[in-house]
């Protein structure tokens, strides 16, 4: 399914990279951008909640556009999102509550499925079987994302530029994932085990080197974030355009009227053995 981002929050404070194995900066190596970068990326780990707006390709869905919002605490997400390869287009939602996720296809599920609109399954449910990359969906984390681009060796200042009414400047670089596995991360806000994550989720999309653009403005904001690269399916191409940041997120499930629930299903199948 939909692999590309869900959740926000991250940071790499304001220290320096440390020296290369020879003691010197790496070629390239620009302090200034690099600072500019792990300050926006340290206000985005200070983020609850926030909604952004999400367009690109992902490999198995074709092009994909639409509306995230999301809250840390309590944790909860809310997708709506339309999908469309060469000639076939479908809408559907994911909804986080707690440790379930909903899946919703709309009157094209409801077809299928004695005429409900939602499939329920946990998270780490042994039931998710084939959902597990709508499991990486629901968990995924786009500002942890962008707290791997200070330390490429290459971060450099585009331009200026306005995105959405908002003057920003556009900074670039790349990161090979497996120098994220050996390198020593920055001192960073962000949770060592959240950014080891995001780098293992990388690793099983098959992504050995990744293109990040962040847009930053006023206030250290990100306004907007790109991530570019080839993994085993085909070229990954997603942007993030951040709005609310913040406010309150409600996210309720859907009626339990109106929903399968996949690992009972399953358990009524046979396919999976009864509690005990």
């Amino acid at each position: 399914m939909l692999t590309g981002a869900v959740l926000c929050g991250t940071a790499a404070c304001t220290a320096s990279p440390g020296p290369s194995a020879h003691g010197s900066a790496p070629e390239g190596f620009h302090a200034a951008p690099v600072a500019a970068v792990q300050k926006a990326v340290n206000k985005g780990a200070r983020l609850n909640s926030a909604s952004y707006r999400l367009s690109g390709s992902i490999p198995g869905q074709g092009t994909v556009e639409g509306k995230v919002s999301f809250s840390l605490r309590p944790r909860a997400v809310d997708m709506r999102m339309q999908a469309a390869k060469g000639e076939q287009k479908h809408e559907f939602s994911v909804r986080l509550v707690g440790d379930s996720v909903y899946l919703g296809g709309g009157s094209a599920a409801a077809a299928e499925m004695d005429g409900k609109h939602w499939i329920r399954f946990a998270m780490k449910g042994k039931g998710a079987g084939g959902f597990g990359g709508m499991q990486r969906q629901a968990d995924q984390d786009p500002a942890a994302q962008a707290s791997l681009l200070p330390q490429s060796d290459d971060v450099k200042k585009v331009g200026e530029e306005t995105v959405d009414g908002v003057r920003t400047t556009h900074y670039a670089g790349a990161v090979e994932v497996a120098d994220l596995l050996t390198k020593r991360a920055p001192k960073s806000a962000l949770d060592a085990a959240r950014r080891k994550k995001v780098v293992e989720q990388y690793r099983q999309l098959g992504v050995r080197k990744l293109q990040l653009d962040m847009w930053i403005g006023p206030d250290d904001r990100t306004v907007k974030f790109r991530e570019r690269a080839q993994t085993a399916q085909g070229p990954l191409d997603l942007t993030i355009r951040f709005s609310d940041v913040n406010k309150p997120v409600t996210v309720q499930a859907p009626p339990a009227s109106d929903t399968v629930d996949l690992e009972q299903k399953l358990k009524e199948g046979g396919i999976l053995p009864h509690s005990s």
